[in-house]
Formats: structure tokens, C-alpha cells, sequence
């Protein structure tokens, strides 16, 4: 019997310790991810010490709440480290320390058994497996070097998705123990006129006007965001989409030269880069776009498909198991190419906003999923 599935005493949970660097500002997908639940599980378990373990600076942190302990590296030379080498050696003597219930690993890769009574690690991809030519080097090899041993050594695994479930079994032979999938906030909500009068008038300063297209995701390979370029520029380029804009949120990302020459090329085609955007101001963004498009060529799950689905944005995804599963039926999905893409953007923008897909679509909320993750620590 595995050490996730067999019987054990329920013990009272109060020192929970996690992996700090998760938390990086501006936050990733997996760094929304870990906040949003961090900041739920800081409400519904108030009795619970938390400990955030890093090499980061404080201000490059985004802290769930002021009550938490922060353990930082007091060596500048260890600062230095790769994270995952940093987090199994001068982290986990830090842990250790802290004499833990529970670690969990919101990136996977742990600092060991020994640091808590329990590690809890949730996995959100398999990127190293799937897609390791699209990662930073220093990850990758993390990955490659440490994955596998690390999600059949953790006392209970979660995965984000059914679908990354499936491949972990299929890639690591061990299923998820649990899933828990991302939420969204409330403020992803439906937006009134005058609403959406205020939210333009926020993010005009950004370039972002309606009518768009948008993206939103780090601008690296495996979000095949120039797929997407292609497809628009073809069809301004043939007439359509004459008024829109194609808007591409998110950092500028690695390996994305490519994608730069395509954009550099078509200066004309009404292409904005905002670059990262404030939390606060993302509801809006997502409420005024005529539709989200996320044609990665893999994902773990797709939290932008939720965030759009509760505005009642219409979305158009790539046929990736995990995107499909994030848009619940509710999305138009496409083969990851610009001729599938393009068809898809007119077929959408062709009928009347009123008229298109995207009514509101019920999503899970931070507070229900941390509910989850709540029991799967203690």
C-alpha cells in the first residue's frame, strides 16, 4: 500500500510550509494559482501558522497575508542558486527547522520528506515531458532530474485537471491522489454599462480598446501565440476584422524571437502588447474582448478559459484535453494552426454581440477549491 493511500491518524494542523518561490512577482499561471488558494486557506484555516520558504527578495513576493512567516535566505551567495537546488538544500534545512505538519510543494519539486510529517506536492503540467524544448533551461533540468522521484516519494499528489492526472499516471505511473482545480475570483463577474464605461476608461492608458481579439498567457512557445498573429494579420489582410485589434497580455517570456519578427513585421495590424496588467484591471479586460483565444499547443489546465467563461466572453481553444476540459463544452475548439484559428474568429465575430456564444458559465471560486486543498493537507 502506498504511503498516499494508507491509513493514517489525523493529527491537528498547525504549522503548514510552502514553496515560496511560487509566489514571484509578476505571478505566472502556477503563481495565481498558489496565491489565490494561499489567500483562501489563510481565511478558512486562521488557527494554522503558515511559513513561506525563498531566496527572494520581499518586495519580489506577492505575500497571501501580513501574518505570514516568511524564512528567507540569509546568504547573498545562496540567493545565487537555482531555485529547485536552492529549495533542496538551504530550504529544506530551513524547513526542517520549523518542525512542519505539512509541506506542500505548489510546484511540484520538494525539499524531501524529512522536512514535515507530511509533503502534499500538486502538479500542474508535464511540460518537461510534453514540451521540454519550450522551458528555461535551469527548469528543465530541475524536472528531468527530480520529477518523477519527487511525485512517488510525496505523501499525497493533486493535479489541477483530470487531464494532467491521466498523463502523470501514464508518465510517472502514479494518478493524482485529489484534484483541484483553479477558481476565479468574484470579480470576474458579468460587468453593467457602467461598468464597462469605467473599465475603458482604465485601460485606454494600456492600449486596450474595444473592439479586440485577446490573448492572455506568457509570450513563449508553447502558447503558440503566433499562430494566432498569423491568423489575424491574414484576415486584416483580407478585409476582415477591419476594426479590431489583437491584444496579447502577459510577460514577454523566453525564446519568443520568432514571435517578435512576426509582430515587428505587421506594425500596421493593430497589434498591442500591454505587457503584464494589474490584477484589478484584468476583469475588465477579460468583460470588454469580443473573444479569448488560447491556442497552446499544451496546457495543464487554462485558467484564463475560466476567468473569460465568467464574464460570458466567448472563448475558442486548441483540441488539447486540458483547454477542453477548462472550457467544459462551453468553447469553440480548433486544431492549433492559423487556418483552423481564423475560421473559428470569423465564425464568432461575424454575429452580433448579443447574439454569441459565452453566457455566463458557472465556475468554481478560490473558496470552494481551497476547500479542497484544505482537507487534502490535514
Amino acid at each position: 500500500m502506498s504511503a498516499a493511500t494508507a491509513p493514517r491518524r489525523s493529527l491537528p494542523l498547525s504549522r503548514v510550509g510552502i514553496d515560496g518561490d511560487a509566489l514571484r512577482t509578476p505571478l505566472s499561471g502556477v503563481g495565481q494559482y498558489v496565491f489565490n488558494l494561499c489567500r483562501e486557506l489563510d481565511r478558512l484555516l486562521p488557527d494554522v501558522q503558515f511559513f513561506v520558504y525563498t531566496r527572494l527578495a520581499p518586495e519580489q513576493i506577492a505575500l497571501p497575508a501580513a501574518r505570514w512567516i516568511v524564512r528567507r535566505e540569509p546568504s547573498p551567495l545562496a540567493r545565487k542558486l537555482p531555485s529547485f537546488l536552492w529549495l533542496k538544500t538551504r530550504g529544506a534545512e530551513m524547513a526542517r527547522r520549523d518542525r512542519l505538519d505539512v509541506f506542500w510543494a505548489g510546484r511540484t519539486i520538494h525539499p524531501g520528506r524529512r522536512v514535515a510529517r507530511r509533503v502534499v506536492a500538486t502538479v500542474h503540467d508535464l511540460n518537461h515531458r510534453l514540451v521540454p524544448e519550450t522551458m528555461e533551461w535551469a527548469t528543465r533540468l530541475s524536472h528531468m532530474a527530480w520529477f518523477d522521484r519527487d511525485v512517488r516519494s510525496a505523501d499525497a499528489v493533486l493535479a489541477n485537471s483530470q487531464g494532467t492526472s491521466n498523463r502523470l499516471l501514464r508518465w510517472a505511473g502514479r494518478a493524482a491522489d485529489g484534484i483541484v482545480r483553479p477558481g476565479v475570483r468574484a470579480e470576474f463577474r458579468p460587468l453593467d454599462a457602467a461598468e464597462r464605461q469605467a473599465a475603458q476608461i482604465a485601460l485606454a492608458p494600456l492600449g486596450i480598446e474595444p473592439p479586440y481579439v485577446l490573448a492572455v498567457s506568457t509570450l513563449e512557445p508553447r502558447k503558440n501565440i503566433g499562430a494566432l498573429v498569423d491568423a489575424f494579420v491574414q484576415l486584416k489582410q483580407h478585409g476582415r476584422l477591419a476594426g479590431h485589434k489583437l491584444v496579447l497580455v502577459g510577460a514577454r517570456g523566453w525564446q519568443n524571437r520568432e514571435l517578435a519578427r512576426r509582430i515587428a513585421e505587421n506594425p500596421a495590424n493593430d497589434i498591442v502588447l500591454p505587457g503584464y496588467v494589474p490584477d484589478e484591471l484584468m476583469p475588465g479586460v477579460f468583460a470588454l474582448a469580443d473573444v479569448l483565444v488560447m491556442p497552446s499547443l499544451y496546457e495543464g489546465f487554462g485558467m484564463p478559459v475560466l476567468e473569460a467563461r465568467a464574464v460570458g466572453t466567448p472563448v475558442i481553444v486548441s483540441n488539447v484535453p486540458e483547454l477542453k476540459e477548462a472550457a467544459a463544452g462551453q468553447g469553440q475548439v480548433v486544431a492549433p494552426n492559423a487556418g483552423e484559428i481564423a475560421g473559428a474568429l470569423v465564425q464568432i465575430l461575424a454575429v452580433s454581440p448579443d447574439q454569441r456564444p459565452g453566457a455566463p458559465g458557472k465556475v468554481q471560486s478560490w473558496c470552494m477549491s481551497a476547500q479542497l486543498m484544505a482537507k487534502a493537507l490535514s
